[in-house]
């Protein structure tokens, strides 16, 4: 057990009955998420993630290291990934120039066609298993507490 836990936190289930609240959750609208990208789109969840980080970057464009920070649901296995969504033709590398062993990764027109056909349906597929469970003050006091764990770098709606 690690020994940085206050006894406070011991005394009082409360940040634990958080914990659980978020991870179920999180499940929840995830299992929704992907079936609806799957049936709609035929798009993976790990696919969507990546194109939405893509679409979200300046130039549509991130270094393979910056992607494997910001992507969500992947980061073993990132460069086998983002050759599956460029053999579709989705995104492509490109060397980034004076940087022998630098790689970006960009988003083709044929991506963010993809990515702007299936976010509006993930949007109303997150307000349906989510946000549809609570009140705007709960979504409020949700987003105020859980924003510490948010990067403001590179996000997707």
């Amino acid at each position: 057990m690690p020994n940085n836990i206050s006894g406070s936190s011991k005394s009082s289930p409360e940040w634990f009955d958080a914990w659980r609240g978020v991870l179920f959750a999180h499940g929840q609208v995830i299992r929704e998420i992907e079936k609806y990208l799957q049936a709609e789109h035929q798009l993976p969840l790990s696919w969507f993630d990546v194109l939405g980080r893509l679409a979200s970057a300046p130039s549509a464009r991130l270094r393979m290291s910056e992607l494997s920070e910001a992507a969500l649901f992947t980061r073993s296995g990132l460069t086998r990934l983002v050759d599956r969504i460029g053999e579709a033709g989705l995104v492509r590398r490109e060397r980034i120039a004076g940087d022998r062993r630098g790689v970006s990764v960009v988003l083709t027109p044929a991506g963010r066609e993809k990515f702007e056909q299936a976010f509006e349906g993930h949007r109303a597929t997150v307000e349906q298993a989510f946000s549809s469970k609570m009140s705007p003050r709960q979504w409020r006091q949700v987003g105020k507490a859980l924003e510490c764990f948010i990067r403001k770098r590179v996000l997707t709606g």
